[in-house]
Order: C-alpha cells, then sequence, then structure tokens
C-alpha cells in the first residue's frame, strides 16, 4: 500500500515520510514465494522501457520503408502488351465551330484521353479571334470550363498626311 510520501514494491513498503527520497530505508528484496519469476526471465529483461523502445523503433522503421516505397519519381510499371491507362479530360463551354489545339495540333473531340502524368497546353479560339490557353498535368479525369475571351493588342494608328510626333 502507498500514499503520499511513501512506496512500495511487492507489497512490502520500502520508505517512510513527506520525503522518502531522504530516507535511509533500504529497499526491501521479495523473498522467492512472494516473487515466483526467475531472476533471468524474459519478463525481467524485456521491461517496459525496452517495450516502448522497440515500438518506437517499429514505428520509425515502417516509415522509413513506406517513405522508401512511394518515391514520387517511380511510375507504376505496365505488363509488355498492355496499354496504359489514360487520364481523361472533358472541356465544357467550347462554341460550336471553334478550334480546339491539344499541344500545338488540332482535336475535334471536347473529350479526349491523355497518358497519365504529362504536360499538356491546350488553346480554344472561336470565329470571333476569342481565346482560352491551359497548360494542365493529365491525371485521373478532369474537367476545365473554357472561357473565351477577347485578346486586346495595342495599335498605335496616325491619320493620313499627319506628321508622326518625335519620342
Amino acid at each position: 500500500m502507498t500514499g503520499p510520501g511513501s512506496a512500495s514494491y511487492n507489497g512490502k513498503q520500502i520508505a517512510h515520510g513527506a520525503k522518502p527520497w531522504h530516507s535511509k530505508a533500504a529497499m526491501v528484496n521479495p523473498n522467492e514465494h512472494e516473487n515466483p519469476t526467475p531472476l533471468h526471465s524474459v519478463g525481467r529483461v524485456l521491461d517496459s522501457r525496452w517495450m516502448m523502445a522497440f515500438a518506437v523503433l517499429a514505428v520509425l522503421v515502417a516509415i522509413a520503408w513506406a517513405l522508401l516505397e512511394s518515391d514520387p519519381r517511380a511510375r507504376p510499371g505496365t505488363a509488355p502488351g498492355v496499354a496504359p491507362r489514360m487520364a481523361t479530360i472533358e472541356l465544357l463551354g467550347v462554341p460550336r465551330n471553334a478550334e480546339v489545339l491539344l499541344d500545338g495540333r488540332k482535336i475535334d473531340n471536347t473529350v479526349f484521353g491523355v497518358t497519365p502524368g504529362t504536360r499538356h497546353a491546350l488553346e480554344v479560339t472561336d470565329a470571333e479571334g476569342r481565346v482560352w490557353r491551359q497548360v494542365f498535368l493529365g491525371e485521373g479525369s478532369l474537367s476545365l470550363v473554357v472561357e473565351l475571351r477577347t485578346q486586346f493588342t495595342e495599335v498605335e494608328v496616325t491619320p493620313r498626311g499627319a506628321k508622326k510626333k518625335p519620342d
């Protein structure tokens, strides 16, 4: 039994008073009848501190293993003769008769597939000259909303017969 300022070992009180570390009481060694665990048993060798250290080490090894397995540069390999799974891209809001360019090549569909993990450039232009451009990374399924905007260019115009101002 223990209370404030006292401690026990296998039910035997070993220190008394408010400050047990100042006490001169000797630690009582239990006899073999009170402590049936042999001195060289696994229970004495692997106490809770060693078990906690082993558990922390196991967690650290598992984290290191997971980090090594999830190398971002590694791409999943495909078996020979099996086509790689394509990333699906869908363009929403493309006007009729608009020209759609994927990496500078004209395509006729607004839903198409690209190789996963590759970067591509899209450009949509309508008959009025409005343009929409987007660069994307092909992963999974992607829907892009096309908003065509007029591209403005600054043009200097001088009337005929007028002299140009010096800069």
